[in-house]
């Protein structure tokens, strides 16, 4: 009986803790979509708190905007204006757990997406 509670609370933790699977992993793994029910970003566009910043002025702004998720990575970002960047102009990258990753623009720009609950 303790054993098999000692194994669900294992399971249990290893589910909470991993929401997607790394870059590395997902490579190994190609041609296999993530199983990920626990995850709570979903492909379609989120709200995201978006922290922009211009190497050559030095100017940073914070902004909310939304972006699009596509397979737990941020691959567009959009402006209220009707524009947006998409894999022209960033890096696709992939949110940690928390909804968080950092994307590297044109000419070093950097976007740190903090992605809304």
């Amino acid at each position: 009986m303790i054993l098999s509670k000692a194994f669900i609370l294992f399971f249990l933790l290893g589910t909470l803790t991993h929401c997607t699977d790394t870059s590395h992993e997902r490579s190994e793994k190609e041609g296999t979509e993530s199983d990920d029910s626990e995850c709570r970003f979903e492909d379609g566009p989120h709200s995201a708190t978006v922290d922009y910043y211009n190497p050559e002025t030095g100017y940073s702004q914070e902004y909310t905007l939304d972006v699009e998720v596509e397979n737990y990575e941020v691959v567009q970002i959009s402006f209220p204006n009707g524009g947006w960047l998409d894999n022209d102009h960033i890096t696709p990258e992939e949110l940690d757990k928390d909804g968080f990753c950092v994307i590297e623009g044109e000419d070093g720009k950097t976007y740190k997406i903090q992605v809304d609950n």
